[in-house]
């Protein structure tokens, strides 16, 4: 059974940061908490149920989640055919929220059995972003945001479950990763240091850019008080990210390119098969990383409500149509996915208790319409399906930092 660590219509659990993890299902739809605790474990079964590898591409097929050996478990690309950091990385958060040890074990045995680099690597302490579902490594580096989902999780596991090994390898982590020599190996610290923000990827390809969505303040935060080592510059990171999420949002439409330049300008990478410069994939979290921050921290309201209203604004008068468009809104393309019900509906919580009845009914509707919404099906499950899970942990209140 999930377990829901709070309940509606105004009770609210306190974080380790400043803020709530309150279930706006209750306080805005007022679902009661049966509702609310049914549709959690619903979504839990739809993605967690073990599922039949040599079935994962069937048309209906719901699950990402795969056993592997004894003590191991993967979350499966189901539209790439691999595994990714981002979704293991997420699955461990998703089970630490909800008090999934075996799940957490399993998919964390999996990582640093497969994904996680030798100690004779110059990747040491980083994960490859990349693998086969039989833990061949195909990527070659990492994705800077799974770094950041993992060892928060493990900081969240150890606390939940009173288990210091856990904090013991997050701390080890950040020690590899942010104690790295680039320019004599080609391999960078994470963070750049001068900038105190996340490096897109940290080679010598990769850590003259970041990414919008990999700016997790209230993960900053969080590490400012619980890391062993650089809280300082963790807490001068968190802020640096918080002001990235506003930097890089378009004063018109609030919308946020998938790479970005330190400055928050757009950034086309010439090795990508895409225009990185729009909003397209990853800058589909942006709105989960603004909400989320909003309600844990509550350092930034004024600038996020703003940026809020502006997007939110924006994909209604689009008529929730599209999901792909320059960050000026022109010439837009692509279906809105599932994974940006759920993550507007959180940027929404900046917008849900305003002074303002038209913002407040406008958030409102992003909320309703993630609670309505079906957790996708089929090939394409797998990354839309996890920002949808993660959305509904931050609307239900099941997310939290004081397990």
């Amino acid at each position: 059974m999930t377990k829901l660590r709070s309940t509606i219509l105004g009770c609210a659990v306190l974080t380790a940061a400043t803020g709530y993890a309150e279930n706006m299902f209750g306080t805005v739809l007022g679902k009661t908490e049966e509702e609310t605790k049914e549709k959690i474990e619903s979504v839990w079964r739809h993605f967690f149920t073990p599922g039949d590898i040599t079935r994962y591409e069937d048309d209906g097929q719901c699950s990402v989640y795969y056993l592997a050996d004894d003590d191991k478990a993967f979350i499966m690309d189901t539209g790439s055919n691999d595994v990714r950091t981002e979704g293991m990385s997420y699955g461990m958060m998703i089970s630490v929220q909800l008090d999934r040890r075996d799940e957490f074990d399993r998919l964390w045995n999996w990582s640093k059995e497969y994904m996680a680099y030798g100690e004779d690597s110059p990747w040491s302490g980083y994960f490859c972003w990349q693998c086969l579902p039989d833990g061949t490594k195909i990527g070659g580096s990492n994705a800077s945001d799974g770094e950041l989902y993992y060892v928060t999780s493990l900081f969240l596991a150890g606390k939940r479950w009173n288990e210091q090994r856990y904090i013991d390898e997050a701390n080890e982590i950040l020690r590899k990763i942010m104690t790295k020599d680039g320019e004599k190996t080609g391999v960078y610290d994470l963070f750049d240091r001068d900038r105190r923000l996340i490096t897109f990827v940290p080679d010598n390809a990769g850590h003259g850019f970041t990414d919008p969505s990999y700016q997790l303040p209230a993960f900053l935060d969080y590490w400012a008080v619980t890391a062993a080592t650089d809280r300082d510059f963790w807490k001068e990171a968190a802020d640096a990210a918080r002001d990235h999420l506003i930097e890089s949002a378009h004063p018109v439409t609030g919308l946020h390119p998938d790479y970005s330049n330190y400055d928050g300008s757009p950034y086309r990478w010439p090795h990508a098969g895409y225009d990185t410069s729009i909003y397209m994939y990853d800058a589909i979290r942006c709105a989960m990383n603004i909400g989320m921050d909003y309600y844990l921290t509550g350092k930034d309201k004024s600038r996020q409500g703003d940026v809020m209203k502006r997007m939110l604004r924006f994909f209604k008068n689009d008529g929730y149509a599209h999901g792909h468009f320059p960050v000026d809104g022109s010439n837009p393309f692509g279906g809105y996915s599932r994974g940006m019900d759920g993550s507007n509906a959180v940027g929404a919580i900046a917008l849900a208790k305003s002074d303002d009845p038209a913002e407040r009914a406008l958030a409102a509707e992003f909320i309703q319409r993630l609670w309505d919404a079906e957790p996708p099906t089929g090939k394409y499950r797998y990354y839309e399906g996890m920002v949808y899970f993660l959305s509904m942990l931050h609307l239900s209140g099941n997310f939290s930092f004081d397990l």
